[in-house]
């Protein structure tokens, strides 16, 4: 009896409590993963949903109250309501088919084409981009809207048409016109990365098969840039239908709201409360607008393969196109005036003028003496370049981390990803800062971070994590999953192939990203002037201050510096990460040549 107990004991094993793909280290990446994505939920989805439950509850602050249908019931049944949805669904979609139309053509001139002065465009395009969208419009406004507009001059002095009858003055031509000039660098910048990535000699293929340069490009080019052109044109349909300023300058005063305009309206247009659900209605439907928008992109694009960056060495070469490449740089000529040299022009004809657009009075200096010598002035834009480098550079680092993620993870990783990067595109900048205060205040520990830079850092990265994502995310579908699995096979780990495989090959598309990112939060206007306090201003919200007090010159001449500023630390930034870049790469082939010297073989290095 005694021996077969000490037998059974002797051939019992422990059994293993949890599966193999939960032991060791997968455990402790799996605890992590599900860190990361509390923290994602926590910081990009709260807030969001947060907004969408504060259309069902009436009271002093956004999502606090008695809960009620009346005011959701009331803005989803008035007419007004889906007049302005069809609105912004009408600009969204004319403003995005334009501005990615215009900016893939672009990108493909720059990247497949020997046109005049095509190694500028890139840093040309990034320059316009630095214009905020608040003194891009004002700049058109001054061009297109008063009496004594040069345009409207113009028309009077050739057709002998008074000013009231000019069709620049306001209303969809001129608000399309500028929302769309606006956007089309946008394009140009997240589409040229993956533009740049893309094998060349799949067009080769195509024209020794018999197919022309126009069919090789429509049935090769731009099928592999879906993904990218499908992102990108939903980003600018929700920019569309959630933009401020310049429906503001151009819509409003021809009777045509959007969701923005409409929404500050619905915030007041009580005496005695703020209509909080009514603006979160509103907001509810552009999280539903937006929805449907990815839902059709997730549709188009599928499972279907976009790697265009194998293990086989390639190179983009640009051909000759003849003399049609001199219209090519017309076309992109007309689209630098359009989207920067103009607006630009009138605010620096502004900034030296005592009134901006009277320039009979002469022109000074003052305006910038005020600025550079103002210490909140400077500080704002000290401040400011601080937050936008920062904020940026973690949100281009999220969205590669994302878009890295969901392409080689699961469903449900690929469904968090999707909601992190588009949820907060659906809700307007001055409902988010509410969402933002309202969201974390209540959470022990967060509430510290209210009035402090961190909680601005945060907002903007939830801001700027969309924009950044839509840059990044093209140039990751792009990267074939051999690359990864040819690295893991000679011994890397997952950190190291990610440094050495994934980051250098996707390196243009989140330079892009922060860029963009950087250059939006630094022309932000709505998070700031919520989460900011009187010694914590950006540069948008000191300029804003400036413009009401009507020291609109000097308001011009801070934007102006703020511009300069970022150029350079942009350039700066750009000429380091290209040292950089080549530093690796000679690093890299030196290791190579080492081990085949030594070792005879290249996976030793």
């Amino acid at each position: 009896m005694t021996g077969e107990s000490t037998k059974s004991l002797a051939a019992w094993t422990r059994p293993n409590s949890l599966p193999a793909g939960w032991r060791g280290s997968r455990l402790v990446g799996k605890i992590f993963m599900g860190l990361a994505i509390a923290l994602l939920i926590l910081l990009f989805l709260y807030p969001p949903l947060l907004m969408v439950m504060a259309a069902f509850r009436r009271g002093q602050l956004a999502g606090q109250g008695e809960w009620t249908l009346e005011p959701f019931i009331e803005t989803i049944t008035s007419p007004v309501t889906w007049v302005v949805t069809l609105n912004s669904i009408v600009l969204s979609l004319v403003v995005a088919i334009i501005g990615l139309a215009i900016g893939t053509f672009l990108a493909w001139v720059a990247v497949r084409t020997k046109t005049p002065m095509r190694r500028w465009m890139t840093p040309i395009m990034a320059i316009t981009l630095v214009i905020p969208s608040l003194f891009y419009g004002l700049g058109w406004y001054v061009t297109l809207a008063p009496p004594k507009a040069p345009v409207n001059q113009v028309l009077q002095a050739i057709f002998g048409l008074e000013a009231s009858a000019s069709p620049f003055s306001t209303g969809w031509g001129p608000l399309i016109f500028v929302v769309a000039g606006h956007v089309i660098p946008v394009a140009y910048l997240f589409m040229v990365g993956p533009m740049s990535r893309m094998d060349a000699s799949l067009d080769d293929a195509a024209r020794m098969s018999g197919a022309t340069r126009g069919s090789a490009f429509f049935t090769v080019t731009l099928p592999l840039l879906r993904p990218t052109m499908l992102g990108v044109g939903a980003l600018m349909t929700t920019y569309g239908m959630s933009a401020f300023e310049l429906p503001l300058l151009f819509g409003l005063p021809a009777g045509i709201q959007v969701f923005s305009t409409k929404v500050i309206n619905t915030i007041n247009e009580s005496e005695d409360l703020p209509n909080y659900a009514g603006a979160s209605t509103l907001a509810l439907i552009l999280v539903l607008l937006v929805v449907l928008l990815v839902v059709l992109r997730e549709r188009f694009v599928g499972n279907r393969r976009y790697s265009t960056i194998s293990g086989k060495g390639f190179r983009p070469e640009p051909k000759s196109y003849g003399r049609i490449q001199w219209l090519f740089f017309a076309v992109f000529a007309l689209v630098v005036f359009w989207s920067g040299i103009v607006p630009l022009v009138q605010m620096i004809l502004g900034s030296f003028e005592y009134f901006p657009g009277v320039a009979s009075l002469g022109f000074t200096t003052s305006n910038f003496e005020e600025v550079l010598t103002g210490r909140r002035t400077f500080q704002a834009l000290t401040f400011t370049l601080i937050i936008a480098a920062i904020g940026g550079l973690l949100a281009s680092s999220v969205a590669l981390l994302l878009s890295h993620g969901a392409n080689r993870s699961g469903r449900f990783v690929r469904f968090i990803a999707m909601l992190v990067s588009w949820a907060p595109v659906a809700i307007p900048g001055v409902l988010l800062g509410l969402a933002l205060l309202t969201a974390y205040m209540p959470i022990p520990g967060l509430q510290k971070l209210v009035g402090t830079p961190f909680l601005l850092v945060i907002g903007f990265i939830v801001v700027a994590t969309p924009i950044a994502t839509r840059a990044v995310e093209g140039g990751v579908l792009q990267l074939s999953a051999e690359l990864e699995e040819s690295a893991r096979i000679s011994g890397a780990s997952r950190i190291v192939t990610f440094f050495t495989v994934v980051l250098p090959l996707v390196l243009p598309s989140f330079l892009a990203g922060w860029f963009i990112a950087g250059i939006g939060i630094a022309g932000n206007l709505s998070l700031p002037v919520l989460l900011s306090t009187p010694t914590m201003r950006t540069a948008a919200v000191t300029a804003y201050d400036l413009y009401n007090q009507g020291r609109t010159g000097e308001s011009a001449a801070l934007f102006i510096l703020l511009m300069l500023a970022v150029v350079l630390v942009g350039g700066l930034a750009w000429v380091l990460s290209v040292g950089v870049i080549r530093v690796l790469k000679r690093s890299r082939t030196s290791r190579i040549e080492r081990a085949m010297k030594t070792k005879g073989s290249v996976l030793h290095a």
